[in-house]
């Protein structure tokens, strides 16, 4: 593939508002076994995609790439986490963040990311699950002392200053040992 048809390709996954066009440059892409992820993250931050469009792009690629899952899975969950007019975009992301969860389980960016969804504004069935999520997955984190403090920070923010002082010293004997 040449470097004109690789900036074609990119043009259209940047610029085109037909799906039909995207998608055939898509399996344009894929024929030529190009393989930058971040062009295909390109595509998969077109406005012209639905979010059923970024579920089927964003499995096609995890298909087809599968040591870029959890970078896939952690873009297309940011994309759906930053659609306000989609009334499903936060229960997508909090979808794809976990799945990231399952590719990498000891990375604490996806933790940070779900506690990202808490909404602070209305209590929501949803606001448990992020917790819940978070606690139940942080023993297998590297980093604990990032998702500790930030959930400090968290129930700092509710109010709960007790549970947010344990946190807190839970994140820093945490850093004490990964710094060692």
């Amino acid at each position: 593939m040449s470097i004109g048809e690789i900036n074609k390709i990119e043009d259209v996954f940047r610029n085109s508002t037909s799906v039909d066009e995207l998608f055939d440059s898509f399996q344009e892409a894929l024929k030529y076994a190009f393989k930058d992820i971040e062009l295909y993250k390109i595509l998969l931050s077109n406005s012209a995609l639905s979010s059923d469009e970024i579920k089927l792009f964003t499995q096609k690629l995890i298909k087809v790439f599968p040591q870029d899952a959890f970078d896939l899975l952690m873009w297309a969950a940011s994309i759906f986490e930053s659609c306000v007019d989609d009334r499903y975009g936060p229960e997508n992301a909090f979808l794809y963040y976990s799945n990231a969860i399952q590719v990498k389980p000891d990375s604490h960016k996806p933790l940070l990311a779900i506690l990202g969804l808490y909404n602070y504004d209305a209590e929501v069935l949803s606001n448990q699950k992020v917790i819940d999520v978070i606690v139940s997955n942080i023993q297998a984190v590297h980093l604990k002392s990032k998702v500790y403090f930030a959930l400090a920070e968290h129930y700092k923010k509710n109010g709960n200053y007790v549970i947010a002082s344990k946190y807190f010293e839970m994140g820093e004997k945490a850093a004490e040992r990964e710094n060692e």
